[in-house]
């Protein structure tokens, strides 16, 4: 893979024109601006956002980064600039001698490079037709085009980046593929950035594919991107080919039958799920669909997210979070996994969410589709090779991670942990991830310190072995509960945690067992984290042996008290800690119950339950 020059890829000069009209289609190219622009309009007032704002802030050099925070990155980008640090990176040197395990996080070099700036002026100009949107993708992208040659530079490092970007190019590409401003010249432009992309990802598919996660997918359905809407390229049927072959393996092993997904993550979750929708549209572009076994996991992956739907859209969160959102096509939040659901259950399921300002997603990426309406309520979710379990109140969720199997490797040493939804606000939730590689030490905030759980003697159930790597994979042993969920595992030396979640008319209830296998004493410490104290004040928390509590918020001396609701930013947050010490300790934490704890019995609202 040298570094080569732009003229070594893309279309013949005189096939520009013939792309144009008999190149495959996505819908948004078969539609009239006009006939979309006023349900966008209505979407934008409901939302008290317009997407107009945004394209205008790019003129400014201000860029959206991580679905966040507005950062300046100038006009044009500077392309190597980190835009968390303001670090940068030799755009010269060949990308295999780019490295990104210093303490420069790579992912903010790589963010402006995945392109999602083009999917606001898609919207922007859908909504009003002015011009200057159209000429803005083109400008920025020529730009891009002139600083990254071929294989040279941080921005081809990764073929997941690359496959994430040529999605975004081909998306905006096919939005403006009748517009003025997409001249011949810029459309073998476009194709050249598809071919060098192609021969990336052709080139490293088996390492992507060896990480058993989204890499692997992305990049597959990156080749069969390049293959399909640039079909005249020499090899346009082989990356077509491999993509698709190489997608299917993948969804096979990666998808479990109950829906769940390898990387253990929610927001990875929805990213597989906005993947598979391209790759559907993807096929029906070239006029077939995705074979009956790749459909069939993505039906059942479709189900898995949208049982942990809430009403305002959110999900409890798990896992690693790194702030992807492939298709950021409505007005709603970061945090409002309706957009990515609602596309697809109407592809996947023919069912429609309740009408909503998300649905500008499925109409920019489907265009109009018949689909039934919403089905009745869905099931609360209980998937334990997943290590998925919600219980619901008429006041709120609480949601259970006791993975009883790990088939790939797990993203956080969270087994255990507890979120609580209390009338319509997460009061008690994981904090996020903030970075992979953060200089100020908070790491990923992947330790069970700053989740919802019991430690033991300060460790971990798990060691942290690399930056994605835990070690060994300490799993959870389901056990029977009425009324509610229960799991425990021995991942602490010497000891056994067991945690049972149970719903009662008035609220949720927790209780945790810590026993020394060998009657040994402890120190555990029960740690509940949320945005706001008042939150965790709702709670109420007994223990069997003297203890001692105190809250603290990242601020504080104690620190360990963040929240990142996105990538490369935190704010501080609260915990709520309980320590005892003994050889055999019961914590017992409610919400909405009166809780009395005896010898051998814990009674919730007078109801006796035996320990």
């Amino acid at each position: 893979m040298p570094r080569q020059a732009w003229k070594d890829f893309g279309l013949a000069a005189e096939a520009a024109a013939e792309w144009r009209s008999r190149a495959p289609k996505l819908p948004l190219s078969r539609l009239h601006r006009s006939d979309l622009a006023a349900h966008l309009e209505a979407w934008a007032l409901e939302c008290g956002h317009s997407p107009r704002a945004e394209s205008d802030a790019q003129a400014r050099g201000l860029y959206r980064i991580f679905s966040h925070d507005l950062v300046d990155a100038g006009r044009p980008p500077r392309w190597s600039e980190n835009v968390i640090s303001g670090g940068c990176v030799d755009p010269q040197r060949h990308w295999s001698h780019c490295r990104d395990d210093s303490r420069e996080d790579i992912k903010g070099v790589w963010e402006l490079s995945r392109f999602s700036w083009v999917f606001p002026l898609v919207r922007a100009w859908v909504l009003d037709g002015d011009d200057r949107h159209v000429e803005r993708f083109w400008t920025t992208v020529e730009d891009w085009k002139k600083h990254n040659p071929p294989n040279r530079g941080p921005n081809w490092m990764c073929g997941q980046e690359a496959s994430l970007r040529l999605i975004a190019l081909t998306f905006g590409l096919q939005a403006f593929r009748h517009h003025p401003a997409t001249t011949e010249a810029r459309i073998l432009l476009a194709s050249r950035i598809a071919h060098a992309t192609a021969e990336r990802i052709a080139g490293h598919l088996k390492y992507a594919l060896s990480q058993k996660n989204n890499h692997g997918i992305s990049e597959a359905i990156g080749l069969m991107t390049a293959g399909v809407f640039w079909p005249t390229l020499p090899s346009a049927p082989s990356w077509r080919r491999q993509g698709l072959q190489a997608l299917r393996s993948q969804v096979a092993e990666l998808v479990g039958d109950d829906g769940g997904f390898s990387q253990h993550s929610t927001n990875y979750h929805r990213l597989f799920l906005q993947l598979l929708v391209w790759a559907e549209l993807i096929c029906r572009a070239a006029g077939s669909t995705l074979p009956a076994d790749v459909r069939q996991k993505a039906t059942v992956a479709t189900d898995f997210l949208a049982e942990l739907l809430e009403d305002d859209g959110t999900v409890p969160r798990y896992g690693a979070d790194d702030g992807a959102n492939l298709f950021p096509l409505s007005g709603t939040g970061y945090q409002d996994f309706r957009p990515a659901v609602g596309v697809a259950l109407i592809l996947f399921k023919g069912e429609r969410l309740p009408a909503g300002p998300w649905d500008e997603t499925a109409l920019l990426l489907l265009g109009p589709m018949a689909a039934s309406t919403a089905p009745g309520v869905r099931p609360a979710p209980n998937h334990p090779p997943s290590g998925v379990g919600v219980l619901r109140h008429p006041r709120g969720t609480a949601f259970f991670r006791a993975p009883a199997e790990f088939k790939h490797r797990p993203a956080q040493a969270d087994q255990l942990h507890v979120s609580f939804r209390w009338d319509g606000e997460w009061i008690a939730a994981d904090p996020g991830t903030y970075s992979y590689n953060s200089p100020d030490g908070l790491g990923a905030l992947a330790s069970a310190t700053y989740h919802n759980v019991v430690t033991v003697n300060g460790r971990d159930p798990m060691r942290r072995f690399s930056r994605f790597l835990w070690l060994p994979w300490t799993t959870c042993t389901p056990m029977p509960e009425a009324n509610g969920l229960r799991a425990e595992h021995c991942g602490y030396p010497g000891y056994r945690a067991n945690r049972r979640v149970l719903v009662r008319s008035g609220g949720f209830v927790v209780i945790d067992r810590l026993s020394g296998l060998f009657a040994q004493s402890g120190r555990f410490n029960l740690r509940w984290h949320g945005l706001k104290r008042t939150g965790l004040e709702q709670l109420s928390i007994v223990c069997s042996a003297p203890s001692e509590q105190k809250y603290y918020t990242g601020d504080s001396p104690a620190g360990r008290a963040w929240h990142a609701s996105h990538y490369g930013s935190k704010r501080a947050a609260w915990c709520r800690e309980v320590s005892a010490s003994g050889a055999n300790v019961v914590f017992v934490t409610s919400l909405g119950c009166a809780v009395r704890l005896e010898r051998e019995s814990v009674f919730i609202d007078g109801e006796e339950i035996a320990l």
